[in-house]
């Protein structure tokens, strides 16, 4: 004996593991290569997607994935950025002035008061009378 089952031989019954599947069984119709099961439908509805979420900096579409409202608009997570230096920011992050959004750098840079945030400290500011004594 060679250790082959006669009946499954080396790796199991005959015809299993060889490819013989519904999908490649031959079958005795006259060799008719087009298929009994055909789709009848007719596919004249299309699907529309309506109210298409657009965002705010680039105007694309906006999908749940990549969806952040920031200060009441939509934007995608990469659109997020300082309008001056481009920075990427989280929502927290955002200030926004004329409908534009920056970053707090940028904004108080561009928008807050003159002369602070320039050199200036307590030691050099003059507080009038006091300042004399």
């Amino acid at each position: 004996s060679s250790g082959i089952n006669a009946e499954y031989g080396a790796f199991g019954p005959k015809g299993v593991g060889t490819g013989a599947t519904a999908g490649c069984l031959a079958t005795d119709e006259g060799g008719s290569s087009e298929s009994k099961f055909k789709n009848t439908h007719t596919g004249n509805k299309k699907i529309v997607i309506s109210n298409q979420e657009k965002c705010h900096r680039c105007e694309k579409t906006v999908y749940a994935a990549e969806k952040m409202i920031v200060l009441n608009k939509i934007f995608h997570k990469t659109c997020v950025k300082c309008n001056s230096c481009g920075k990427v920011m989280p929502a927290g992050d955002v200030l926004e002035h004329d409908d534009e959004i920056y970053c707090k750098n940028c904004h108080g840079r561009h928008f807050g008061p003159k002369g602070v945030g320039f050199g200036l400290s307590a030691a050099t500011l003059n507080t009038g009378d006091y300042a004399k004594k």
